[in-house]
């Protein structure tokens, strides 16, 4: 098939420690065919800035040229996600008067949405809006969508999702020397919210916690939008250099001590976790560091969703590939939390794993997007027919 006819949709995942083009298609309902996953490892970033600009310019480049020439897609048009520590979230109430109490239709949700978007922040550009529920005068309730009810106004709590230049910049820059046209940037936590829970989920606020190696995004999502989002430098690689400081061993060797220990056993003192040569890590002593980064992880957590935020009977999901190999890290994160934690991951053949949460989020949310060539990006796009 020619690169004219070829619908394949190409996005571009960026985590703190690598980067992951994906491209295909949907063939049916919650059918994907991921024909190709081109994935380049880097220095990762830290408090919002990377380590090296030209290395991770480079890795997006390589990234996407492979993810188009192996799946034989037009390098026409890219949606690359932006992490949380990239991007501000600012939500608005923002409400329209119609010309007359009549049914809420698309163009008036579009409206309204694009009414609250005179945002200017300085080094930020908006990238996306979504609203987290809509009222109407007619009615006391808040819901999830209005399009269809009578009202003669409306109005709504509306998350409008900001990136940083400086990564929208380096990103796109990347993208067109891999030759393509048009690049479309989504906040990968808002896409990881919207494209793992079914519609009845989000009716209610819930908050997922997604875990990366060197930075982690915790989001208070509800309907299409977010309540709150914070991100901050912590991850599965401090777990290992916390390890590696401490013990004073090797990092690759702290790096396998952190995959092979279990929270859930008690070692006896003497029990050997790893060796190399004259290296030692004793399981014991690792369990005890290991444990201490996470409370800590947990407390920073909390001071995000506690209080009014986040009440304690509201769910808390965990993904990424941070802590996914720690035995025993959700348990002892629900610990500290005082809430229960559940592990989540995609259930899409081949992305099974709670690191695939992001970037298969971002393909199931860009292919949505690709279908709509006019008015709002996010209108009913997520709604279960």
């Amino acid at each position: 098939m020619s690169a004219f006819f070829n619908k394949d949709i190409v996005v571009l995942d960026v985590t703190s420690s690598r980067v992951t083009a994906l491209a295909g298609c949907r063939k049916a309902q919650s059918v994907y065919d991921i024909k190709v996953r081109a994935e380049r490892v880097y220095d990762g970033y830290s408090d919002g800035a990377f380590f090296d600009e030209e290395q991770v310019s480079e890795a997006i480049f390589e990234a996407l040229s492979e993810a188009a020439e192996k799946s034989g897609a037009s390098p026409r048009r890219v949606y690359i996600g932006v992490p949380g520590e990239f991007v501000a979230l600012v939500n608005r109430p923002v409400s329209v008067t119609l010309d007359r109490v009549r049914r809420v239709v698309d163009a008036d949700v579009d409206y309204l949405v694009k009414k609250g978007a005179d945002i200017s922040e300085e080094g930020y550009v908006l990238i996306g809006s979504s609203a987290i529920c809509y009222s109407v005068d007619t009615s006391e309730k808040l819901f999830f969508d209005v399009r269809g009810m009578n009202a003669g106004r409306v109005s709504a709590t509306v998350s409008y999702m900001l990136a940083e230049t400086s990564f929208t910049s380096l990103a796109e820059s990347a993208a067109k020397r891999a030759g393509f046209k048009e690049v479309n940037f989504i906040a990968a936590p808002w896409a990881e919210c919207v494209a793992m829970f079914e519609r009845e989920q989000r009716d209610a606020a819930y908050v997922l916690i997604d875990v990366g190696y060197l930075s982690s995004s915790v989001a208070v999502g509800r309907g299409e939008g977010l309540q709150e989002l914070k991100s901050f430098s912590m991850g599965g690689g401090h777990v290992a250099a916390d390890i590696y400081e401490v013990l004073g061993v090797p990092f690759e060797l702290a790096e396998e001590a952190k995959e092979l220990v279990d929270l859930n056993l008690s070692y006896p003192d003497d029990a050997v976790l790893v060796s190399s040569g004259e290296y030692v890590i004793h399981a014991a002593e690792a369990c005890e560091i290991v444990r201490a980064r996470l409370e800590y992880f947990a407390e920073v957590v909390a001071s995000v969703i506690g209080g009014e935020v986040s009440p304690t009977y509201v769910p808390v999901y965990l993904t990424g590939d941070g802590f996914a190999s720690i035995r025993g890290a959700r348990t002892v994160i629900s610990e500290k939390l005082g809430r229960n934690v559940e592990l989540c991951a995609p259930k899409v053949p081949g992305f099974t794993r709670p690191g695939d949460s992001s970037a298969l989020s971002l393909f199931v949310v860009a292919e949505k997007m690709s279908k709509k060539s006019t008015g709002s990006p996010f209108k009913s796009r997520f709604q279960r027919r």
